[in-house]
């Protein structure tokens, strides 16, 4: 069993080891210069200003086309640029390779194939480093409707799948970004709204693996609450917010510091962070040392994270910053999804199941001369769970003890076990939990549905063992749950 403090070290070294060799886009190519291509397009060329030419003549610069930029140049100084010194570097240098183009015109010819040649060749391992993007956030999106659909008897599994659907679909439009496919005409912004669903979604997912009830539509609602203000601002005031002067309107000068305030993002994030902690120092002792890891996994997540967006508000002013730091996120988005992934199909169990909490007091007496190891024991326990989560087999009316251990092929007395000391219950009282569970998911989903229809379709035998199962779980009736958690639209 790897320790947390060695299961968090390699977490951060897998981190942060493919930032030493991942080429990064060439920052000389700007978003800048398609930007401004693009805004100059709907302008005359008199009515071009100095900031515009000299725009133009850092684009052309960097394309090595001198004498394009000196003309570019020239114009921005008869203009009154304001920063006369970097546009004077600009214009020396540029008179110096035009001068010299005569002269050593091989020699330059030569440089320029070469670095034509070394453009091409960046340009290459960039395009395939973003097709592995774009897989790799397409495996996201497709697990995200996975784990929504087929796994969402457990609540908790929805929200990580709109958190995982939410940093997938971001990635995609950054990475389409860059290869320029659109240039936001109009504006499509699912970065900056779906941010807004990344917090609430693992706070959620974690406080729903917390808690045995669900949670109500009012508290969901309003943890999302941010996120669908923005989208609604974005589908009403979004034409307008493209083609009019943000500053010059109150309203959509507020939607654009919300939506592009990196201070905003980080304080968001630490409330959440602040609550996610909490919740998890209130549980930490009693936590399965699985389910423990992987919190603090995620704790670890969250707080990269933070930094990386304070950071990006720290320098937000120094453009090539701002760029590679944007990019720098996007690559952790994609190793921690890439982390998600491997842990579903290695430890399921862990982001799937509920939470599991060690028993208090073990009956470390009536098993004293058991053979069964630690490592068997947790081989065990892991069946028991993907027979559970999985296979539902607790919706079976007739399920026992024995035809559960045939099932995950073990003997009944380790599995007894098993359940004794790993989750603290016996027999019934696990599958009962289970089962209520379902009747709670049933519930919600189908409200008027008949209690009588509900209790063998989650997996009871009669209606008296179906309501003192759920009493004593949900401390009310089936009746008083329904009247008290289902509001009738």
């Amino acid at each position: 069993m790897v320790s947390t403090k060695n299961y968090l070290l390699l977490f951060i070294l897998f981190l942060l080891l493919p930032f030493y060799a991942t080429p990064l886009p060439i920052v000389g190519n700007l978003i800048a210069c398609n930007q401004a291509s693009v805004t100059l397009s709907t302008k005359q060329i008199n009515e071009y200003t100095a900031e515009d030419f000299y725009i133009l003549g850092v684009c052309e610069y960097k394309d090595n086309n001198f004498e394009k930029a000196y003309d570019y140049f020239i114009s921005a100084k008869s203009l009154g640029f304001a920063n006369v010194d970097s546009l004077q570097t600009y214009i020396n240098d540029c008179r110096k390779h035009i001068t010299n183009t005569s002269g050593n015109e091989g020699s330059i010819l030569k440089e320029g194939n070469q670095l034509e040649a070394n453009n091409y060749k960046h340009k290459v391992q960039v395009y395939l480093l973003n097709i592995i993007f774009i897989l790799i956030a397409c495996v996201g999106l497709i697990t995200s409707f996975f784990l929504a659909y087929k796994y969402r008897a457990v609540k908790s599994n929805i929200f990580l799948g709109v958190f995982l659907f939410a940093i997938s679909l971001a990635l995609i439009e950054l990475v389409l970004y860059w290869q320029d496919f659109f240039l936001y005409a109009p504006s499509v912004s699912i970065y900056r709204v779906l941010f807004f669903l990344w917090a609430p979604s693992l706070y959620l997912y974690l406080k729903t693996k917390y808690k045995e009830t669900l949670l109500s539509r009012k508290e969901i609602i309003l943890h999302y609450l941010p996120f669908f203000l923005v989208l609604a601002s974005l589908i009403i005031f979004g034409n307008y917010y493209d083609t009019y002067n943000v500053q010059d309107n109150i309203f959509l000068n507020g939607l654009d510091i919300i939506m592009n305030s990196n201070w905003i993002k980080a304080v968001h994030l630490s409330a959440y962070l602040v609550l996610i902690i909490a919740d998890f120092e209130n549980k930490n002792k009693q936590m399965d040392h699985g389910f423990k890891n992987w919190i603090l996994t995620l704790i670890v997540f969250i707080v990269i994270l933070i930094l990386f967006i304070i950071a990006r508000a720290a320098f937000e002013h120094i453009y090539v910053f701002d760029y590679i730091s944007k990019y720098f996120i996007a690559v952790y988005l994609i190793l921690f999804i890439t982390v998600l992934e491997i842990l579903l199909v290695v430890q399921p169990n862990i982001v799937l199941g509920t939470i599991g909490l060690e028993p208090t007091n073990k009956p470390k007496d009536k098993y004293k001369n058991s053979s069964l190891t630690e490592n068997m024991s947790i081989r065990v326990k892991d069946q028991l769970l993907d027979a559970l989560i999985n296979d539902k087999i607790y919706l079976d009316n007739n399920l026992t003890l024995i035809k559960l251990a045939k099932k995950i092929n073990v003997d009944r007395y380790s599995l007894s076990q098993v359940i004794n000391q790993e989750l603290d219950k016996n027999f019934y009282e696990l599958i009962n939990d289970y089962r209520i569970s379902e009747a709670v998911r049933i519930i919600a989903s189908k409200p008027k549905k008949q209690v009588v229809d509900l209790i063998y379709e989650c997996g009871f035998n009669n209606k008296v063992s179906f309501y003192k199962a759920f009493k004593k779980r949900m401390q009310m009736t089936p009746k008083e749950y329904i009247e008290k958690h289902i509001i009738e639209p």
